[in-house]
């Protein structure tokens, strides 16, 4: 097993101390270090893959990895720095209360039992009043909380439909809890055979796809179609 270089140790670092970056900053952050270590050839083309699989290799003894997921808001792509050995849920727990991890887990259940896989705004400070033993929350630190949620990417606030979704960073290091605690009411994505929350169905066969897998199929189709059922989408 080959040893890491040092573009290798300075990706790892910030990538660590970032703990989720876009495939588009992990791309500009390892040819940064690649630079900085003086390994770069402007003749060859930097695969950014072959890096991560690499640095993976040995951080695996270690139960660390770096995983790769997708927004199902938008479809960009994104590497996170993920404790394997921790249980699922519990890795948003190191930096938050209990009554924090409580209300953040109220929040899921309610993306994941609602027909559209998001929460409206005010539903999601009404929940802090509903945590358990019937311990309260003030609504200034929900909100704080929300706020915070979102510039870590555990959340993505959409302002156009007054509602907060799952980030990028829950689908990638809580997709295995939710998947386990809440089997009966979660589904793959038709196309891309990911978890799906936030999404739309087909109205003839209930299929359930992302937003962004549907626009990216049906992008030079004429007539669109469920890859399903066939039936024609409106």
């Amino acid at each position: 097993m080959s040893r890491l270089g040092m573009e290798h140790h300075m990706f790892l670092q910030t990538l660590a101390a970032r703990r989720i970056v876009s495939e588009r900053e992990a791309d500009e952050l390892i040819t940064k270090c690649l630079e900085l270590a003086a390994q770069s050839n402007p003749n060859t083309q930097i695969q950014l893959q072959d890096h991560i699989t690499k640095i993976n290799s040995q951080l695996s003894t270690l139960f660390l990895e770096i995983r790769k997921g997708t927004c199902e808001n938008s479809g960009t792509k994104f590497y996170c720095f993920v404790n394997n050995q921790e249980d699922e849920i519990s890795k948003l727990c190191s930096n938050y209360a209990p009554l924090d991890f409580a209300y953040f887990r109220k929040i899921i259940e309610q993306m994941i039992l609602s027909d559209e896989g998001c929460v409206q705004s005010t539903d999601s400070l009404t929940l802090c009043n509903s945590l358990p033993d019937q311990k309260k929350m003030t609504y200034v630190h929900a909100k704080a909380l929300l706020r915070g949620w979102c510039s870590e990417r555990w959340l993505i606030e959409d302002r156009s439909n007054n509602s907060f979704l799952l980030g990028p960073r829950a689908i990638i290091e809580l997709g295995q809890y939710i998947q386990s605690a809440y089997g009966e009411h979660v589904t793959s994505c038709s196309l891309c055979r990911t978890i799906c929350i936030y999404g739309t169905r087909c109205e003839d066969c209930n299929t359930k796809f992302h937003f962004h897998c549907k626009t990216k199929l049906n992008r030079n189709l004429e007539v669109m179609r469920c890859p399903s059922c066939k039936a024609e989408w409106s």
